[in-house]
């Protein structure tokens, strides 16, 4: 018994005819036949009667053909089920990261490759996780910004700089210091500050607490669109990266009045990305990033 002849049974049924189903299924009526006929013999049953209408089933026939389907249906599934195992075996995972707001760009560069065998596995960490996690291989790479107090952190690592960036303060149409060209540390002793989580812009905050005295922080959250509803809805300000926040998955982030804070504080940054050289990135995970770098 084959997969062949239960086909076989099944399309006679269908249509009829030795003729019929022999050009249907593109093979000789004689071949047809005796493929029938042999079935017969070893299921030890009759299958088929010749009768006015052609070839018709015979109770037993009729009886035995869901099981002869069913049969057909478990090979069908079968071979699906092996196909997919297959393809699950040879699909890669790229495991990246990213800082505060950077998901847009990777994303979209990933939704554009030809690669359909590969696994995105991305997440949002703090700069100094990222590289921590990428030094002990848990990611292929990472997206950080970085200052210049913290460059150490990078020893052993491999850093590709793609921007230089600044910090500025984001803060409400509304707020009175928008209007300010350049602010004093007294402009911002009043303010309310909405802080994404970042260890490194803690430590920046911390030392603006160091010029300015204590200052009233309202929230520390992750999502861009979150950051910009605390500062609309409660006149907050942020500290972010400018170049980021452009590229952020919230645009209306992007519309608020930004201000240097160069007269203040060593605002500037370094983005880019951070891999551990002794991994070896497959040629999905470089044509992704290089894809990530044209696009920005």
């Amino acid at each position: 018994m084959n997969y062949e002849q239960l086909l076989y049974v099944t399309e006679l049924a269908n249509h009829h005819t030795l003729q019929a189903t022999a050009d249907f299924l593109h093979i000789s009526k004689s071949g047809l036949s005796q493929s029938i006929s042999q079935l017969e013999d070893e299921l030890g049953v009759q299958l088929f009667v010749r009768s006015h209408q052609g070839m018709t089933l015979t109770d037993k026939g009729e009886e035995l053909l869901p099981y002869i389907k069913s049969m057909m249906a478990a090979k069908v599934n079968l071979v699906h089920q092996a196909s997919r195992l297959g393809k699950l075996n040879k699909r890669h995972t790229i495991r990246l990261a990213y800082t505060n707001t950077f998901l847009k760009p990777m994303l979209t560069e990933f939704l554009k490759a030809d690669d359909v065998n590969a696994t995105l596995m991305l997440k949002w960490e703090a700069s100094s996780t990222i590289i921590e996690q990428v030094r002990r291989r848990e990611l292929d790479a990472g997206f950080v910004a970085i200052d210049s107090k913290h460059r150490a952190d990078l020893l052993g690592l491999k850093f590709i700089k793609v921007h230089e960036g600044h910090i500025s303060l984001i803060t409400s149409q509304h707020n009175p210091i928008a209007k300010k060209g350049q602010l004093t540390t007294a402009d911002l002793v009043n303010q309310k500050f909405a802080l994404f989580n970042d260890p490194y812009n803690d430590q920046l905050f911390e030392h603006l607490q160091f010029i300015c005295g204590p200052l009233e922080t309202v929230a520390r959250l992750d999502d861009s669109w979150a950051i910009y509803t605390v500062i609309t809805e409660l006149n907050a300000v942020c500290l972010a990266r400018d170049w980021q926040t452009r590229h952020s998955t919230n645009e209306l982030l992007t519309t608020l009045p930004k201000i240097n804070l160069s007269n203040i504080i060593d605002d500037q940054f370094t983005m880019g990305w951070v891999i551990n050289p002794a991994a070896q990135l497959d040629q999905f995970a470089k044509t992704l990033i290089e894809d990530v770098n044209k696009q920005l």
